[in-house]
């Protein structure tokens, strides 16, 4: 039986993604497919990069950090967070080349039983019509703040960004961020048995309160030395 191996925010965890693999036995007839968020705080975004860009059967939706980078990259107004900073110095004078291939990966991935998205899907909403800052950002929403997955009723979505300190099963959605990049662990689903299979960080590479707004470098794009923009 084919499969579809969905594996939750890697945040440049190199390490720990091969070991996933390793651990999972990945067969040639697999589909690997990422929640997005591939790159950011961890100790290898590029290594993440060319592997998933590079391997036949991956791909990725768009997480809020490869957004965020792309908005920058496309001269709109952002402010980056220092992790992204950091990013974008990482990658140097390929950082053209990984935005044109960031530009092109999808806002959500349909597998027939299941939806893959980076954050979450607003309730209620179709999916032509649902924004892609809710695709890679939502939370909660609705008059109660509760979170989206408590709400939502569609097609099974398997999501990240929302860091669990274990997977977060129910009918219609499957929280994979289990903070790998904080310490936790990488987690896959295998599908359609709906498996889990985790590996342990191999340390903490940064530090949760590096998410939030309080926490962000007041920098603009114009302050930050890149390589000219071609599209």
């Amino acid at each position: 039986m084919d499969r579809a191996i969905i594996i939750g925010d890697v945040h440049g965890c190199y390490f720990e993604l091969r070991a996933l693999l390793e651990e999972i036995q990945i067969r040639p007839s697999d589909r690997i497919v990422f929640v997005g968020d591939l790159i950011t705080k961890g100790p290898a975004d590029r290594e993440v990069f060319d592997f998933v860009r590079a391997t036949r059967r991956c791909e990725s939706v768009l997480g809020n950090h490869e957004y965020d980078l792309l908005r920058f990259w496309r001269r709109q107004d952002i402010t980056l967070s220092r992790p992204q900073r950091q990013t974008v110095a990482a990658l140097g004078g390929l950082f053209d080349g990984y935005m044109e291939w960031i530009a092109g990966l999808p806002k959500l991935i349909d597998l027939g039983d299941q939806l893959v998205v980076h954050a979450g899907l607003r309730p209620g909403i179709a999916l032509e019509r649902q924004s892609v800052e809710d695709l890679t950002s939502i939370r909660r929403c609705g008059d109660s703040n509760a979170p989206w997955f408590d709400q939502y009723e569609g097609k099974t979505a398997v999501f990240g960004h929302w860091v669990f300190n274990a997977p977060h099963m129910t009918k219609n959605a499957i929280g994979i961020d289990t903070g790998c990049v904080y310490g936790g662990s990488l987690t896959a689903v295998i599908l359609p048995q709906r498996r889990l299979v985790s590996i342990p960080a191999v340390k903490s590479y940064s530090r949760k309160e590096e998410r939030s707004a309080g926490q962000h470098e007041n920098v603009r794009q114009a302050s930050l030395s890149r390589p000219s923009l071609h599209s």
